[in-house]
């Protein structure tokens, strides 16, 4: 059965159309990168996917179901810049949060919940921070700290909206071996990103623009004649692109 099933799934922010009949279907077992120019409907897919944005028209399937049926086997990993870092929440307690698809809102976490978190926690490294406030750490440990969150979840498909803006060489490692195992444990994992150096971090690509340009194996996605498609010729881009062609 496949993960995500998107049947001709159409977007729109008021009188603009943002996703234009995107029809994919997506395995489970894979790290697959989003990637597109700004305003291209990269994050709005996401949103879509989980069922917080109405849809113009066409049809979701997570595992078959639809997504209210599914929710507490997806987790989502927001842009570090939709949060209120303000807010006065430990790090241990964001964590938490995670696990409340399972609990509810009702029932008390019980000792197996906090050791989730615990674990969460080391497998992002921040243990040590477990009780700092969440507006404390650096922008790099802010986005582990959500990870955790997710990773507490111990859902099927994790959904990661641009995790790496912010964060430093070896942070960005860090989430791509911890996205790397979750797909060896055969989880689906989607990653939203800008930086089309990372591209061969992934097994398989979408490439969009408002519309779907290409899906597939890296090497069947990440060509000159589709990117220009994508990225409307924005030279650049499509240079660096070139050159790691070239190096591959």
């Amino acid at each position: 059965m496949h993960a995500i099933e998107i049947e001709n799934l159409s977007v729109s922010y008021g009188a603009h159309r943002v996703l234009r009949n995107v029809t994919l279907k997506i395995e489970p077992g894979q790290m697959v990168g989003i990637f597109g120019p700004n305003g291209a409907g990269k994050s709005t897919l996401l949103k879509a996917i989980l069922g917080l944005l109405p849809r113009d028209g066409g049809q979701v399937r997570l595992f078959g179901e639809d997504i209210d049926a599914m929710r507490r086997r997806v987790a989502y990993v927001p842009q570090r810049e939709s949060v209120d870092w303000d807010f006065p929440v430990l790090v241990e307690d964001v964590v938490l949060m995670g696990r409340y698809v399972h609990l509810g809102w009702v029932r008390r976490p019980t000792s197996a919940d906090r050791e989730r978190v615990a674990q969460a926690l080391r497998q992002v490294e921040l243990a040590p921070l477990a009780k700092r406030q969440i507006g404390q750490l650096s922008g790099g440990q802010q986005q582990r700290v959500f990870l955790a969150r997710a990773l507490a979840q111990e859902a099927d498909i994790y959904m990661l909206d641009e995790p790496f803006i912010g964060v430093d060489a070896a942070t960005e490692q860090k989430i791509f071996e911890i996205l790397r195992e979750l797909r060896r444990e055969g989880k689906l994992v989607l990653v939203v990103n800008h930086d089309l150096s990372t591209a061969q971090q992934f097994d398989r690509l979408v490439l969009l623009n408002g519309q779907l340009i290409a899906y597939g194996a890296v090497g069947e996605v990440f060509k000159p004649d589709l990117l220009q498609r994508a990225y409307s010729g924005r030279l650049t881009l499509l240079e660096e692109a070139d050159r790691w062609i070239a190096v591959r």
